[in-house]
Formats: C-alpha cells, sequence, structure tokens
C-alpha cells in the first residue's frame, strides 16, 4: 500500500492558494488526458471476465477500533450493492492480540460469508506517520515472528479465501524504519504460508507490490508454494513495468490481480525523497482522496483500471478508497484517515447515498463481471469457524 500507507497520514486540511488551484487544474487535465488515450488504446483490445473486489478500509488495523461494528456490516451491504463480490480488509499485525478488534472482525468475516461474498485478509504493519506504530522493530524478525503467528491465527479462525502475508514490502519497511533485502521477505512469506495452510488448507497465500518493487515480486513469483501474485496500481504512467509484472506472474502458472487501486494523489512540488523513499507524498497533497474536485476523474480511473485488468488476464480489481463510493467533501477534512471525513461517510452509507464512482463501478461490474466459486473448502454461504 504505498498509496495507502502515504494517503493515511493524519494531516491538517488547508486551503489552497491561487496558485495550487492552478496546479491542480493542470494535474485534472492531465490525468484526464492520459486516462481518455489508456481507456481507448484498452478498448480496441480483447477483454475478459474480472472478479470486482473492495477494500473495507474502515476496517484497516490503524482505526478498526474506532468504527462501530453495525457500521461495518452496513459498509459491506453497500459495497455488495455496489457490485463487489469479494471483500478485503487490512488487519495489523498486533490485532490478533486485541480481543476487542478481533470480535469486530468476527462479525465482519460472518456478515461477509452470510452475504455470498469472498474474504481476503491483507495483513499489515500498521503505521500513521510517527504515530501508532503496530509495535517497535528493531529488525527485522522483530516482525517476521509475530507476523507469522498473525498469519496463523487469521487462517485458523476464518478460514479466507484469500490471505496475503505481505504486500509493498518497500512500504512495510518505511513504516518498521528497517531495511530487509528480498531474501528475508522470501524466508517470511515461506513461514507464513505454511502456518497459513496448516490452519487452513484450503485458503489461497498471495504476495505482490508495487512497480518501485520488481526484484521483490520476481523473488516471490519463484516461490513455488505461493498460490497467486498482486498488483496495486497508483500510476498509470507505469503501466509498462505492471506489464513485465503480469508476464512474470503468468510465465510462473501464478494468477494475478490487482489488490490496490486509485488515482495518483494530487501533489505540489514534490521532493525527491518523498518519491524514493516510497512515503511522504500524502504529506504534499493539497486536496484529499474525498475531496468532490476529483469525483469524476475517479470514475474514470475506475473504468481504466477495470480495462487494463480485462485485457491483461488479471483475476480481480480491487479499488482501495471505497469511501467515495458513498461520500465526498466540498470543504474541510477529506483524507480516508480523517475522523470528520469518515464520519460522514459512515451516515452517507446509513442514509442510503451513492456518488458517480459507486455509480460507475456498478455498471462496470455488470458488464465485466464473472461468476465466483462458493467459500474455500465450504459450501456457498456456509459460515466459517470462529474460536
Amino acid at each position: 500500500m504505498r498509496a495507502g500507507l502515504t494517503m493515511l497520514l493524519l494531516l491538517a486540511w488547508a486551503l489552497p492558494s491561487a496558485g495550487q488551484e492552478a496546479d491542480e487544474f493542470r494535474y485534472i487535465s492531465s490525468l484526464n488526458s492520459g486516462l481518455d488515450n489508456l481507456i481507448a488504446k484498452l478498448s480496441t483490445l480483447p477483454q475478459q471476465p474480472v472478479i470486482f473486489s473492495a477494500n473495507l478500509i474502515l476496517a484497516h488495523g490503524v482505526g478498526v477500533k474506532g468504527v462501530p461494528t453495525e457500521a461495518l456490516l452496513k459498509y459491506i451491504d453497500a459495497l455488495k450493492a455496489a457490485g463487489a463480490q469479494r471483500i478485503q480488509f487490512n488487519p495489523a499485525v498486533t490485532s490478533v492480540d486485541n480481543p476487542e478488534v478481533m470480535e469486530k472482525y468476527d462479525a465482519v468475516v460472518k456478515h461477509i460469508r452470510e452475504s455470498g461474498l469472498q474474504v481476503q485478509i491483507n495483513l499489515v504493519y500498521a503505521r500513521i506517520g510517527t504515530r501508532n506504530a503496530d509495535m517497535p522493530v528493531r529488525d527485522f524478525q522483530d516482525f517476521a515472528v509475530p507476523a507469522v503467528k498473525a498469519c496463523a491465527q487469521f487462517a485458523a479462525r476464518y478460514r479466507p479465501d484469500y490471505l496475503v502475508p505481505v504486500h509493498e514490502p518497500l512500504t512495510m519497511d518505511v513504516r518498521m524504519g528497517i531495511r530487509a533485502a528480498p531474501p528475508a521477505w522470501v524466508a517470511y512469506l515461506d513461514a507464513a504460508i505454511r502456518a497459513v495452510k496448516r490452519g487452513s488448507p484450503n485458503t489461497l497465500v498471495g504476495a505482490g507490490g508495487w512497480y518501485r518493487e520488481l526484484p521483490y515480486y520476481q523473488a516471490f513469483a519463484a516461490m513455488p508454494n505461493l498460490d497467486f501474485l498482486t498488483l496495486d496500481i497508483y500510476d498509470q504512467t507505469q503501466l509498462d513495468i505492471y506489464d513485465r509484472m503480469v508476464q512474470i506472474a503468468h510465465a510462473a502458472n501464478k494468477p494475478v490481480s490487482i489488490e490496490e487501486t486509485w488515482r495518483p494523489a494530487f501533489t505540489g512540488p514534490l521532493p525527491e525523497q518523498a518519491l524514493s523513499s516510497g512515503t511522504g507524498i500524502e504529506s504534499h497533497t493539497i486536496k484529499g482522496v474525498g475531496n468532490a474536485d476529483f469525483e469524476d476523474l475517479d470514475a474514470k480511473w475506475m473504468k481504466a483500471m477495470v480495462l487494463y485488468a480485462s485485457t491483461h488476464g488479471l483475476e480481480a480489481v480491487t479499488p482501495f478508497y471505497s469511501q467515495t463510493f458513498f461520500a465526498y467533501v466540498i470543504s474541510g477534512p477529506d483524507r480516508p484517515i480523517d475522523r470528520e471525513y469518515n464520519e460522514k461517510v459512515i451516515q452517507a452509507i446509513a442514509q442510503g447515498r451513492r456518488t458517480k464512482i459507486f455509480a460507475e463501478y456498478r455498471a462496470l461490474q455488470q458488464k465485466f463481471g464473472r461468476p465466483i466459486p462458493g467459500p474455500s473448502g465450504r459450501a456457498p454461504n456456509t459460515p466459517p469457524v470462529l474460536y
């Protein structure tokens, strides 16, 4: 979650200057033009159905404790109404040690199953900026040991259809304040796969990342016991690298999905270190994900990514910031971690409100969606084991 990490930084909202408004016009104009060209190109290629997934972002490990369980269940219902066939959520490594949080996840997984949808769990090291660290990490094993334990517990407790022990290893490194080479991540992933399969043999285990993590992705693809690969796409200018990543997955005979996607963040002047570190981008964002200025652009991004998945043999596509299916704002806090914005999202869901990207996602699902099998290892709609 490169953008997932950076977009989740807790920041103060500020009015843009006239110069910033000009930057916004150029940003929207440039991205619109690029997406129009991409959509026109992809529309000429052979297409195939894809699974439509969505991230239940209010269940993310950094903030799930403060979200009412009933709001999470209504959120699931609303995503299903949009056409979602698979629901993903990203718990923290230490979520398994918090009974209150696990009780919420129990209710979430039960409701997803009862709704006839697939479950995907993406384990993350959860952190917002320099605060709310998941746990202290001095070296990689400080993360790996409890993370393998968490994978085992999530697998045995919920028997999810899909479980991702790592995506975006560079992002996780930045959050933890360490640097682990691909072999260390492969060793951890191998241990996590074995732990998951012991607890839930039918759960499929995956891993992946964004375009700057190609060496890690290649190492993951070479693992014979890894079931599938994932892509996180937040930049349409790097699709040549994503094309290569798709080819690597196909050559390894592994399914590959877009696990996260959203348009690139709207930023002011961006220091090079923000790009090279894989973090810090949102700290320069003038307006956030939930700002109404970007509603039309978000719908167009969704269409482009569905077409990319459909024309490149990808199994599924997942918009990350699904709060925008229900609420945009014209002023005030508009970032995915902002409490005030999320309160408006929860209220909008309860009131049955929908946005343009909700309508676009639903229309795309009706055109490109494909049937999915029942939950792993069980007849459809059979509740998971919770203990």
